[in-house]
C-alpha cells in the first residue's frame, strides 16, 4: 500500500500540475512500479488482484449510479441516436481495420470494443474547466459518454462467451446472450421495485454509515451473482449502481462512496500500468500511434456523420466529435479481460493502453483548439468542397423543415422507421460478417457430409443460404425506406403549396420511381450485388447459380406461408 499511494499520489501531482487526468497518474505509477520496484511475486500479484477487483466493482458501482433513467427518459433521446450511430460504425471500422492487419476475427471485434467508448472522467474534467461549448451541448456529450459506457457493458456481456476461447459456437454464444438478458432485464426491473425503499428506509431511521455498507454489500453482492452465472463482476456492479441511482438516498451514498471509490479505482488503474513493460512501449510505438490514429478517425467521423443525422450544425458537430477523442475507462477493463482470457497478447493489450494514454493527453489540447481547427478548415478547404457540404446541409435542413409540417403521428412514424431502416443495414452488415467468417467452416462441413457434390457447389449453397439471410432485413429495408419517400414526397408537395418547395423535379422523379419499383425486384438486385462486392473466392457464373437458388428457396417459403393463409 505504500508504494502503491505514495508512487500514484506523486504521479498524479505531477499530472494535474500539467493540467492531464489523475488517471494517467495512477497508470504511469502502475508501470513505473512494475519496472522498477515490484518483484512480481505471486504474493504480491494476488493483493494487487484482490485491490484491483475492488476498485473495478466501486468503480462500475459509482458508473450505474451515474445513469438517472429519469433524465435518461427525458432529454437522452438524441444522446441516445448519436450512440446507436457512431458505435455500430467505430466497431465495424475497427473489426476491419484489425482483419486488414492481421488480427484474428475475436481480437478484431475486442479492439473495436475498446475503442467504441469515450473516458466520461476526461471528457467531463476537460469540457467543464475550457467553456468552448454550451452548457447544453457539454450536458448532451456527457450523457453520450455515460450510454456509451453502458454500450459497452453489454458489449462486455457478450464479449463473456468469446473470452474463453478462440472458438466460436453459435448455441453457446445465442445462448449466452438469452442469459445476459433475462439476468439484467431481472435485476434493473425487480431491483427498482424493492432496493431503492429499502435504502429510502434505511436513510430515513438509521445513521448514513449503516445506509453505506448496506448499499455497498447489495453492490457486492450483485458482482458476485454476475460471476455466479458466467458473467463479469463488471456487469452486477454496473447494474446495481443502476438500480440505486432510482432512490432517494442516491446523494448521501454517492457523497459517502467517493472517498472508498477514489482510492480503490486508483488501484485498478495501477494495476492496469502493472502489465505493461517499458520495453513493450518501445517495440510497438508504430502499433501504438497507428491505433491512436484509427480510434481518433473513426470516432470523429462518425461522431460528426450523428451529429448531422441529428440536426446540428456542422460545427457544434466537429467541436462535440473533438471532444469526445479520449478512450474510457472500459478500453481497460475489457482490455485487461482480454489479456486475463489469453486473447490479447501483452504486446497488443500495451499498446492498447498507451494508445488510451496518447488520447487523454492530447484530449485537452484538442477540444481547446477544435474551433480553430474548423474555422481553418472552412477557410482553407476548396470551393467546391464548401459548395458540396452546403449543398448537403441545405438538403438535409430542408427534409427536416418539411417533416415538421406532417402531423405528430406521421413525424413520429418517419422517425421510428428511420430508425428501423438504419438497424436493418447494421443486422445486413453483421449477417457479411458472420458469413465471411464462418463460410470455410460451413462449406467443409457440407463437403464432408454430402460427398456426391463438389467444393464448389457446397460453397455456392453457403452463398445462396447468405442471400436468404440477407434478402429478410433488406426487404424490411426497402419496405421503411419507401415510407420515407413517401412522406418527402407528400412534404415536398405541401411545401409547394405554401411557395417553399426546393427539391429539384429529378429528384422528384427519381423518389416516385423507387417507390413504384417491385419490393422484391430491389431486394434480388441489391443482394446479389453484396454476395459480389463481399470478398470470395468464386466465379461470376457460381453467383449467379447462388443467387437462383435463394430466389428458389425464397419462393418456396412464400408458397409455403401462402398456403397456409398468411399474407
Amino acid at each position: 500500500m505504500t508504494f502503491l499511494l505514495l508512487v500514484a499520489g506523486i504521479c498524479s501531482v505531477v499530472f494535474m500540475k500539467l493540467k492531464m487526468p489523475p488517471i494517467i497518474g495512477y497508470l504511469t505509477a502502475g508501470i513505473i512500479l512494475a519496472n522498477y520496484w515490484i518483484d512480481g511475486s505471486e504474493e504480491t500479484e494476488t493483493i494487487v488482484s484482490i485491490l484491483s477487483s475492488m476498485g473495478l466493482v466501486l468503480l462500475m458501482f459509482c458508473v450505474g449510479m451515474e445513469l438517472n433513467l429519469k433524465k435518461l427518459r427525458k432529454s437522452g433521446a438524441f444522446a441516445v441516436i448519436i450512440a446507436l450511430i457512431q458505435l455500430p460504425l467505430i466497431i465495424i471500422g475497427a473489426y476491419l481495420f484489425g482483419i486488414s492487419i492481421g488480427w484474428d476475427p475475436i481480437q478484431s471485434m475486442l479492439f473495436g470494443a475498446i475503442i467504441s467508448g469515450s473516458s466520461t472522467a476526461v471528457v467531463t474534467a476537460v469540457l467543464k474547466g475550457q467553456g468552448k461549448l454550451s452548457k447544453e451541448d457539454v450536458e448532451t456529450i456527457i450523457l453520450i459518454t455515460v450510454i456509451e459506457d453502458v454500450a459497452q457493458v453489454i458489449i462486455l456481456s457478450m464479449a463473456s462467451p468469446l473470452l474463453v476461447g478462440s472458438v466460436m459456437e453459435l448455441n453457446s454464444i445465442i445462448w449466452m446472450f438469452m442469459i445476459i438478458l433475462i439476468f439484467m432485464a431481472a435485476a434493473v426491473s425487480i431491483g427498482i421495485l424493492f432496493i431503492p425503499r429499502v435504502l429510502d428506509w434505511i436513510a430515513s431511521k438509521m445513521p448514513d454509515e449503516v445506509l453505506l455498507v448496506t448499499a455497498v454489500g447489495m453492490c457486492f453482492a450483485m458482482a458476485l451473482l454476475s460471476v455466479l452465472i458466467g458473467m463479469s463482476m463488471a456487469i452486477g456492479a454496473f447494474l446495481m449502481g443502476v438500480v440505486v441511482s432510482q432512490a432517494n438516498c442516491r446523494s448521501i451514498i454517492e457523497h459517502d462512496i467517493t472517498p472508498m471509490k477514489d482510492i480503490f479505482m486508483a488501484m485498478f488503474f495501477i494495476s492496469v500500468g502493472l502489465k505493461i513493460a517499458i520495453s513493450d512501449i518501445i517495440d510497438n510505438i508504430v502499433l501504438i500511434l497507428l491505433i491512436f490514429a484509427v480510434y481518433a478517425v473513426l470516432k470523429t467521423t462518425s461522431l460528426l456523420l450523428a451529429y448531422f443525422v441529428g440536426n446540428k450544425p456542422l460545427r457544434i458537430g466537429f467541436m462535440s466529435a473533438v471532444s469526445l477523442v479520449a478512450m474510457g475507462e472500459f478500453a481497460f477493463i475489457i482490455a485487461k479481460a482480454g489479456l486475463d482470457a489469453g486473447v490479447l497478447t501483452e504486446s497488443f493489450y500495451a499498446s492498447v493502453i498507451c494508445a488510451a494514454l496518447v488520447s487523454m493527453i492530447l484530449l485537452p489540447v484538442m477540444s481547446q483548439n477544435s474551433g480553430r481547427i474548423c474555422d481553418y478548415v472552412s477557410g482553407h478547404a476548396p470551393a467546391p468542397v464548401l459548395a458540396a457540404v452546403s449543398r448537403v446541409e441545405g438538403v438535409r435542413d430542408g427534409h427536416y423543415a418539411k417533416i415538421a409540417l406532417s402531423s405528430k403521428s406521421t413525424s413520429s412514424r418517419f422517425k421510428e422507421r428511420m430508425t428501423i431502416a438504419y438497424l436493418d443495414i447494421l443486422l445486413i452488415v453483421a449477417i457479411e460478417i458472420v458469413f465471411f467468417i464462418t463460410t470455410s467452416e460451413l462449406t467443409n462441413f457440407l463437403f464432408g457430409n454430402l460427398g456426391s457434390l463438389s467444393y464448389s457447389a457446397c460453397y455456392t449453397i453457403v452463398l445462396a443460404v447468405n442471400f436468404v439471410a440477407v434478402a429478410i432485413p433488406l426487404y424490411s429495408l426497402i419496405k421503411h425506406l419507401k415510407f420515407v419517400e413517401k412522406v418527402l414526397i407528400d412534404s415536398e408537395r405541401k411545401a409547394e403549396a405554401k411557395g417553399e418547395g426546393n427539391l429539384q423535379r429529378r429528384s422528384i422523379r427519381f423518389y416516385k420511381a423507387f417507390v413504384r419499383i417491385n419490393n422484391w425486384a430491389l431486394v434480388f438486385m441489391i443482394d446479389f450485388l453484396i454476395l459480389i462486392i463481399v470478398p470470395n473466392s468464386l466465379g461470376f457464373v457460381e453467383h449467379i447459380l447462388a443467387m437462383l437458388g435463394g430466389i428458389a428457396i425464397i419462393l418456396v417459403i412464400y408458397a409455403y406461408k401462402h398456403r397456409d393463409g398468411f399474407d
